[in-house]
């Protein structure tokens, strides 16, 4: 079995292509892009007369014709940005009403999923490849909907129940360890205990499961993240960062208690890279997400353990 896995989309239109062609490329029986698919912000591109303005890219971009606005819009799209076509009146009035701008990024955000929905079933051929995706922390729990309302033209969702692909049995968790910015779907230590155990409950093998959970296990190579001060800036002394371990205790056990056959993390955008734990190989290809690059990796399983795996960057 080979698996092509990814993580940490974040709204980038151009990683989720590229994890789509990875098909033609790496010819995996296994697609899985997990965790954190929705972009985190939108930008108004404001109609001034017959022209367009916008500010990003640290610069303010003066737009003049229908194809320049186009243009703008993916490429905002590429790095993981919505937009917004609107007037000065309009952006005015969405500055005075909070519910209103929320309802907007809301309304797109559904809208890219459903795109991006539409391209995978139109480019992976699910009869033949097993093609997953779920959200993670800091998607809305209103996605989860949109992703099984496509399972009966071939995708795969995963989340709260076992899903057994040849052979092997995979669980998924979305949830992630409390975070500073509360996002939608986080977890105290002792509740992830009981999500993973009741999971484990239905799993009939455990050496040969797959873990596809969110967070990566504490006190890895694959959980270190900066440190922040109390109003949320990295912390640094003399241009030096300092980084901690954010990932799970819970999911550190799961892992040393059960020793299923690999572990698929994500959540922590620096820390890619690959760790054993035990007789599990646990894996967090990271992201470049505002940049549109796809961080991946291909792992092969055969006779019942990992025998290959290479990371991929594109």
């Amino acid at each position: 079995m080979k698996i092509f896995f990814s993580a940490d989309a974040h709204g980038s239109t151009d990683v989720w292509k590229k994890w789509l062609n990875a098909c033609a490329t790496h010819n995996p029986d296994v697609l899985m892009l997990c965790g954190d698919l929705t972009a985190k912000s939108l930008v108004p591109i404001i109609k001034r007369g017959g022209k367009y303005t916008c500010h990003y890219f640290d610069k303010k971009w003066d737009l003049e014709t229908e194809d320049e606005v186009s243009q703008m819009e993916k490429r905002l799209a590429s790095v993981g940005v919505l937009s917004l076509r609107c007037t000065e009146a309009e952006v005015a009035e969405l500055q005075a009403d909070e519910a209103k701008v929320t309802q907007v990024i809301h309304d797109a955000i559904l809208a890219r999923m459903e795109e991006w929905l539409d391209l995978l079933v139109e480019r992976v051929d699910t009869r033949k490849v097993i093609a997953v995706t779920m959200p993670g922390n800091d998607d809305s729990p209103d996605i989860d909907g949109l992703i099984k309302s496509y399972q009966d033209r071939g995708v795969v969702y995963p989340l709260d129940r076992v899903i057994e692909i040849m052979g092997h049995e995979l669980i998924s968790l979305p949830h992630v360890t409390p975070t500073p910015w509360d996002t939608p779907r986080e977890m105290t230590e002792e509740q992830l205990e009981k999500e993973i155990d009741k999971l484990m409950q239905k799993v009939k093998n455990p050496r040969q499961a797959i873990f596809n959970f969110h967070v990566p296990p504490y006190g890895t190579s694959l959980d270190m993240a900066p440190e922040l001060t109390k109003d949320l800036r990295v912390k640094a002394d003399l241009g030096q960062f300092y980084f901690s371990h954010v990932g799970s205790k819970a999911v550190r056990a799961a892992i040393e208690k059960y020793q299923p056959l690999l572990g698929l993390h994500g959540h922590i955008h620096e820390s890619d890279g690959l760790e054993r734990l035990g007789e599990t190989i646990t894996i967090n290809p990271g992201s470049e997400y505002e940049k549109g690059i796809l961080r991946a990796y291909t792992i092969e399983i055969i006779g019942g353990r990992v025998d290959n795996y290479l990371r991929i960057s594109g």
